[in-house]
């Protein structure tokens, strides 16, 4: 019989709410969407976190994006490449190339090596391409992609997977500290 208040009002103009735009907008609602749901809306929130559906209390928090270490080491990244750029080091391909990847790929490197050697940052010896990361600003090599050339690396870190490729081209890479 939930239907008999309804039909009262059918033919009113405002069906029971008073002026027209009382009934309109969030302020009728409690507010909008999540508003609301630690005040008057409280008894929904524990509903729903005993479902599951809705957290209560604070969740975390987020360092500031300039505190976090990734973004200092991508910043200084960043710098030196610009250095090198101003002094003629790397071209504007090279440069365009290193500084959209933060982290450099082991299949990035092997790509690039024909280039740093090119542009003096690397050596090309009998043995193969000798490659110092650190004066390029990068502190960390990945592993992914293909590696065909014989690759001496020198890198603040290397993942175990681009240790495993580099070593399989018949490379090494030495980790500095």
């Amino acid at each position: 019989m939930g239907k008999k208040k309804v039909k009262r009002f059918r033919g009113s103009r405002t069906c029971g709410k008073g002026r027209e735009n009382r009934h309109r907008g969030g302020g009728n609602r409690g507010g909008r969407g999540n508003a609301g749901m630690r005040k008057h809306k409280y008894i929904r929130t524990v509903k729903l976190a005993k479902k599951g559906l809705y957290q209560i209390g604070k969740s975390g928090f987020t360092r500031p994006k300039n505190l976090t270490a990734y973004y200092l080491m991508e910043k200084d990244l960043k710098e030196r490449l610009f250095e090198l750029k101003a002094v003629g080091a790397i071209d504007e391909y090279l440069y365009n190339y290193l500084k959209s990847r933060p982290e450099l790929n082991v299949g990035d490197l092997d790509e690039i090596a024909e280039k740093l050697v090119e542009n003096g940052l690397a050596e090309k010896g009998e043995d193969g391409y000798r490659i110092n990361l650190s004066d390029l600003g990068y502190y960390k090599l990945l592993g992914s992609g293909n590696v065909k050339k014989k690759l001496f690396v020198s890198v603040g870190y290397a993942t175990q997977k681009a240790i495993e490729k580099i070593e399989n081209a018949g490379g090494k890479i030495e980790i500095e500290e």
